[in-house]
Formats: C-alpha cells, structure tokens, sequence
C-alpha cells in the first residue's frame, strides 16, 4: 500500500482507502454529480477534524455550478484543481498513502470515475487551545506569549515576529503507524553549516513508529549514556528567535509547546531571557547561578565530610552547633533521608491535584521540619543544608539540569562519605573531563570555555553590550568538520 497507485476505477479506490482507515464511522464518502451527468465525484474526509462548512462552500458549490470544457491537452484533474476547488491550499497525488495521510490530517480528498489521480484540498479544523502566556520561562520583561501545542502555531509566531526572506524552514513527516510533522527551522545566511548537516542527518535516521512527545527525538541527540541534555528547549518565540540568529538550528515537533534548540551548551543553562530586557544583573546574575550549580551538588557532600573527618579539628562552640548532638540518625543517613523526602514532596506537587498541593506542603513542613527537629532525629544543620542545596537548583532547574542536578548530588555525597574530600577532588576532575569530552551535534558542550574562544565570552559569564552581541557572527567549533 505505500507505493501503491490510485485506480481508474472510483469504486477500487474507495474501497481501497475504507480498508485502509480503520476509523470507518467519521470517514465521510459524499457523492457530488457535478453539471455534466457523466462526472462522478467521490468527496472523502473524516468527520470531526475536517471543516465541513469550507467543504460546502468552497468545494460542493463549485463542483456543482461549474461546467468543466476540455480543450486539447487539458486534464480533467488540473482543470478542476486550478479553475473549481477554491480551498487556498491544493496539491494533486497518485499515491494512496498520500491520500491516506491527507485524510487522517483533516484534509478533504476529491476523486473522479477513470481518473487515476486525487485531488487533496486543506479543509482541517483541528483543535487547540489559545496562544498563553510562557508558564516555564516567566520573565518580568518581554514579550509574555509561549508557544501551543499546534506546529503551524508556532511558525507562524516566528514569522509574525521575523520579518526576513533568508529564514528557511524544513519539514519531515516522522512514523510508521501515525505521521507526525517535524519542522527545521535557521537561517540560511546565518546557519553554521556543520551543525545544520548534522541536524539533518540524525532527522533522517530516526525510525520509530510514532512521536508523542519531543523527548525522542532529544534522546537521539543525547546519546546513550549523556548525564547531560545535549538540546535546548524552549517555549518563548524571543528565545528561539534569539536562538536563530546565533546561527542555531531549531526543531519544531507537532503536538509539542515547545522548540527543541541545537547545538545545546551548558553555558545556555545559566542564561534567562529577561536578562537581555534590563539592566539589573547582567555582570553578576549568571555568575550567581553557576555558584548556585555548584552549591547544588556540593554542599551536602560537603558537610558530610566536614562532620565525617574534620569535626573535630574545628572550634568546640562551632563543631557542635553544626554537627554534634544527640540526634538520632547519623549526618550521612539524615542527608540522604531529607534528599529523597523533599524529591517526593516535589514529584508529589505535580502529580496530585492542584487543591491538595497546600495540604501537602502542610504535612511536609510539620514531619520533615518541626516534628524531625523537636524529636532529635536529624540535626537543625541538616535540614538548613539540605534547604540551601534544593533552593539553590531552582534557579537553574527548569533549564534541564533536573537530572544531572540529582544524580550528581547523589553520587558527590557517597563520594564524600567513603573518600573525603581527595575523592571529591578526583570526581570533579573526571566530571570536567567527561563535560569536555561530550558534543552537542558536533559541537563541544562547553564551549566557549573549552575550547577556549574569547570572541564568544561577551555572553558568557556576563551579559555585554546589546549592540555588540547584535553584530556579532557566530560560529561553533565543530569536530565533524
């Protein structure tokens, strides 16, 4: 059937196409008998995503006012596309799975008695929901709109707001059993090349089945074992507009608020959009966030070592205010306790109805702080350590650095436990190696830090002048090339 041609016979051709598409109680088969008695025409659409009133209006009424006069040369099926059917959108195919595939998105298809051709007007009526404002990437300052879950949505927000004839815009339709359309976007004289082949080649060797949701296709560019996110994901069109004329390559997924942005850096993590809105905090923001980072996966491996080993080198008054006491479980269980109890609150937060999460957030506070604290079973320190480290992720949590987050703290404070702090030494150095050994489409995932590139540190570290990172021409040192 993936190759197969249409017919001449109308009737094979319906038959063929209801055998195909299982959802035989919406598929419409409406037989139109336009002015010329020996003209048969078989409308075919599913009812509930096809526009029934635009097929009335716009191809009905024109098959049936019309008289079709054949010169020379001519064919029926041209004719009827270009001088009857008035949808804006039409295409001509000979091929049931483009049929197939134009119908299950809500087109309307049109076929003829001894034609062996299909007319395909654009007659969807899909549903979504309003363009809202961005919930993930809140920012005082900017433009307030995000992205919908619909594909033509959101190109058509970056063309409302990108008036420029070099954008280019690739389309692909991905599955075996259902199709999903998966769009490129960048610009063409802007584009780093290598990262553009590169995003193409790995669009064109997945092979799944079907897409739900855009974490395949991001899996694919992580790789197997990448602790880190090697894509950005974003739901601001400032963001990827932005994004576009870094000379970045973004993928747009149907059914996903959100556009996938390649090469992705781990600098981009300490990166916000409101920062390029205001004045306040461009030389030191960013910097409070890689602190932030470090203090994340830090600070509980760190205190277990200091009341592990060096308790007792430190002042009486201090070593016991922070660390001795008569508490029941030892620093490294209390940890590693508060740790996964404040992972399930958050899990919980998202998962229960919204009405109870003031409940939950009630029966936290009282069994993880007061009641823990009055009963002696973990020490004050503890619970204000492990508030530091979760306080401090939030700031660049929603940037995709949930996992790596977690799974680092985890891993830093056995670490830390069983080795001191020569083992967190020697972590560190491998996980720098590790960071500077990963590639984002070609790209190394620390850039500008390494490779070492200082034309690309004035948004780094620190936001520079507007005017300077407008102007400037970007470029990714690639190991593809």
């Amino acid at each position: 059937m993936n190759n197969a041609e249409l017919h001449n016979s109308l009737q094979i051709n319906v038959k063929k196409i209801k055998d195909s598409i299982q959802n035989k109680q919406n598929l419409t088969v409406r037989k139109v008998r336009g002015n010329s008695n020996d003209l048969t025409i078989n409308l075919l659409f599913l009812e509930g995503i096809a526009k029934t009133d635009n097929i009335q209006e716009y191809i009905i009424k024109p098959l049936k006012s019309c008289s079709i006069t054949l010169n020379k040369g001519e064919s029926l099926i041209d004719k009827i596309a270009v001088e009857v059917i008035e949808t804006a959108n039409v295409n001509i195919t000979s091929t049931f799975v483009e049929i197939i595939d134009s119908i299950l998105s809500g087109s309307t298809v049109l076929l003829i008695e001894g034609q062996d051709r299909g007319i395909i007007a654009k007659t969807a009526m899909l549903k979504e929901r309003s363009i809202e404002k961005a919930t993930s990437e809140r920012s005082p300052r900017g433009p307030m709109v995000g992205f919908t879950e619909k594909l033509e949505t959101n190109v058509s927000l970056i063309l409302g707001m990108m008036k420029t004839p070099f954008l280019s815009i690739e389309s692909k339709d991905i599955g075996n059993y259902s199709k999903t359309k998966v769009s490129m976007l960048f610009l063409r004289n802007i584009v780093d090349e290598d990262v553009l082949e590169t995003v193409r080649d790995l669009i064109d060797r997945i092979s799944v089945n079907y897409i739900l949701e855009a974490r395949l296709i991001t899996e694919e560019i992580d790789g197997k074992y990448s602790l880190f996110n090697l894509s950005d994901e974003s739901e601001r069109p400032d963001v990827i507009i932005s994004s576009l004329y870094e000379g970045k390559v973004i993928i747009f997924i149907d059914g996903n608020p959100y556009g996938i942005i390649l090469p992705g850096l781990f600098v981009s993590s300490i990166q916000s959009p409101d920062e390029y809105y205001q004045k306040n905090g461009r030389f030191t923001i960013r910097l409070i966030r890689i602190f932030a980072f470090l203090m994340s996966i830090y600070l509980p491996a760190i205190y277990v070592v200091m009341s592990k080993f060096y308790a007792d080198d430190l002042p009486g008054k201090i070593s016991k205010t922070l660390f001795k006491g008569d508490e029941l479980i030892p620093t490294f269980w209390s940890m590693l306790l508060l740790i996964i109890l404040i992972v399930m609150l958050i899990d919980a937060t998202f998962r229960v109805p919204q009405n109870a999460i003031i409940l939950i957030s009630l029966v936290a506070t009282i069994v993880i702080g007061e009641t823990a604290v009055s009963a002696k079973l973990i020490h004050p320190a503890s619970l204000i350590t492990i508030g530091i480290t979760f306080l401090a992720s939030f700031l660049i949590i929603n940037k995709g650095m949930r996992a790596p987050i977690y799974t680092l703290r985890l891993l830093f404070l056995f670490i830390g436990y069983f080795f001191s702090f020569f083992g967190l030494v020697i972590a560190t150095t491998i996980l720098i190696l590790y960071m500077a050994s990963l590639r984002s489409v070609g790209v190394p995932f620390l850039s500008p830090i390494i490779p070492f590139r200082m034309e690309e540190f004035k948004d780094t570290f620190y936001r520079g002048r507007l005017a300077k990172l407008n102007n400037i021409q970007h470029d990714y040192p690639n190991t593809n090339s």
